[in-house]
């Protein structure tokens, strides 16, 4: 019975040091204003497919019966591969002709553990550069 418990106090504290030195993979998180009312959504995509993407879309709080009302949609990033990659986000109506509004345009550098960092950003505008929201990594 002593011999049992050795082993699996053993066991248990193997399992527990191959954990130690594992990370988590790093996200990234985009928040940016949308109205999908007039057509337009963010679309995403990359020069390298090093991410995997979710989108969730939260309307702002209005008043019971109001229609055409805009929100939030984050657009989440989750690491798959080390390696350099731009992420363009482009404000559009891609099932009317493809129609553009503003891109945003994101570089991204993921090491070896899957730990991201912004190299670069920028803002395109339809008519002039809108504002480039900082990506919270986490």
């Amino acid at each position: 019975m002593k011999r049992l418990i050795i082993l699996v106090l053993a066991a248990v504290m193997m399992l527990a040091a191959c954990g130690k030195g594992a990370t988590m993979p790093q996200t990234v998180s985009i928040t940016l204003d949308s109205n999908p009312t007039t057509g337009f959504s963010w679309q995403v995509t990359q020069s390298e497919e090093l991410f995997s993407v979710e989108m969730e879309y939260v309307e702002d709080e209005h008043a019971e019966g109001m229609t055409g009302v805009g929100g939030k949609e984050t657009i989440t990033l989750t690491p798959l591969k080390a390696g350099k990659t731009d992420v363009t986000l482009t404000y559009a109506r891609p099932w009317e002709g493809g129609e553009k509004g503003d891109q945003i345009v994101y570089s991204f550098e993921i090491d070896k553990e899957l730990q991201v960092k912004t190299v670069d950003s920028y803002s395109l505008g339809t008519e002039e550069i809108v504002s480039t929201p900082e990506p919270v990594i986490k």
